[in-house]
C-alpha cells in the first residue's frame, strides 16, 4: 500500500496493522509489566537537583547565555537590543569586548568593518575564494579557503599592529628611536608600517578617512593611534612608503577603544568574510568555470626536456 503524498504515510501503516489484525495474520503483543523492567540508574540532571553530585562543567562561557527564551549577550537579550537601535556594531563589542559602546565607539567600530570588507579579487583571501568557487566548492568551504590566507602578510598584522604599538606607548612613550631600534632588534619590521603600492605621494584613502573620522568626528582618546602616527614620521623620512598602513590604524584605534590585543585579527576576519562570501556568490552567478593558470603567468625554472636513462 503506497499512500498519495507523505503525509498520508501514517494512515496507511495503521490501515495496514488493523487489516493484518483482522485477518489473523497478526496478534497484538502483550502490554509489558513495568513491574519487571529493570529500574534505570538515575540521569545526571536528576542527582544533581539532590545535591548528591558535582560535575565539573566542560567548557566555561562569559559572554551569552542560551538558556532562555531566547539568547542573552552578557545579559542583554537580542530581541531588545534590536528594538531599542543597537546594530551588530554593539553586539561585536559585547561578544568580543564584553562592554556595550557608547554611540561613537559604535560608529567607529562599524566603520571599521565597512571599510575592510574587501579589496578586490587580485588579494590572496578573496582570490582563495574565487578558485574555490569556480572549482564548484561550496559556501562555507571557500570562505575557509580565503579565510587561511590570513597571515603575517595578509591581515594578520591587525593583531601584531595593535600590540607593538601598545607596547611602545608603555616602554618608549618619548622615546621613538628607542621603540624602533628595539623593534629592529628583537621584532624585526614594525607590524602595520609600509605598503606595497601607497606611499605619502599616494596615501591610502581608508587610512586617512578612519584617521580623520576619530580625530574630528569624536572624543575617543587616541594615545596608540598618536604613537603610531609618530612612528611614521620618522619611517617615512627613510621611505615615503613606509607609511601607517590600513592593518596598522585599525589596531591602533581598536587599542584605543580597549579591545583585548588577541581579539584583533577578528574585525579583519570577520569584515574580509563580507567580501568573500560576496566574491563566491559574485562567481556562482556568472555560473564561472573552473581556473586554470595561462603558462605565461608561469615562470617555468626547470630544465629543458631530455631523455630518460636506462635503469641501472
Amino acid at each position: 500500500m503506497v499512500p498519495e503524498t507523505f503525509g498520508g504515510l501514517s494512515k496507511a501503516i495503521k490501515q495496514v496493522y488493523q487489516d493484518l489484525l483482522k485477518s489473523g495474520t497478526i496478534k497484538p503483543e502483550a502490554e509489558i509489566d513495568e513491574k519487571i523492567l529493570p529500574a534505570l540508574p538515575p540521569s545526571v540532571q536528576e542527582v544533581m537537583k539532590q545535591g548528591e553530585v558535582i560535575v565539573e562543567p566542560l567548557i566555561r562561557t562569559t559572554i551569552s547565555d542560551d538558556r532562555g527564551e531566547e539568547p542573552r549577550y552578557v545579559g542583554y537579550a537580542a530581541s531588545e537590543l534590536c528594538e531599542k537601535g543597537y546594530g551588530i556594531e554593539d553586539v561585536i563589542a559585547l561578544l568580543w569586548n564584553k562592554k556595550l559602546p557608547t554611540r561613537e565607539e559604535s560608529e567607529i567600530i562599524k566603520r571599521i568593518i565597512m571599510i575592510s570588507a574587501d579589496h578586490g579579487p587580485a588579494v590572496s583571501g578573496a582570490f582563495g575564494s574565487i578558485i574555490a568557487a569556480c572549482a564548484g566548492i561550496d559556501l562555507p568551504q571557500a570562505v575557509s579557503a580565503g579565510m587561511t590566507m590570513i597571515g603575517p602578510r595578509f591581515g594578520g598584522a591587525v593583531t601584531n599592529a595593535g600590540k607593538y604599538f601598545k607596547y611602545g606607548v608603555k616602554e618608549y612613550p618619548n622615546d621613538i628611536p628607542g621603540f624602533l631600534n628595539w623593534m629592529k632588534q628583537n621584532v624585526g619590521p614594525v607590524p602595520g608600517i609600509g605598503h606595497r603600492v601607497k606611499s605619502l605621494r599616494n596615501p591610502d584613502k581608508r587610512v586617512k578617512y578612519l584617521v580623520e573620522y576619530v580625530k574630528t568626528k569624536t572624543t575617543l582618546h587616541t594615545p596608540c593611534l598618536d604613537y603610531a602616527l609618530n612612528v611614521e614620521k620618522i619611517t617615512t623620512s627613510k621611505k615615503d612608503n613606509l607609511i601607517l598602513n590600513v592593518d596598522g590604524t585599525i589596531g591602533c584605534i581598536l587599542v584605543d577603544l580597549d579591545f583585548p590585543e588577541y581579539s584583533l585579527n577578528g574585525f579583519f576576519v570577520l569584515a574580509r568574510t563580507i567580501g568573500m562570501i560576496g566574491h563566491w556568490i559574485d562567481q556562482n552567478n556568472q555560473n564561472s568555470r573552473l581556473i586554470r593558470l595561462y603558462d605565461y603567468l608561469i615562470n617555468y625554472a626547470v630544465k629543458d626536456e631530455r631523455e630518460v636513462p636506462d635503469k641501472r
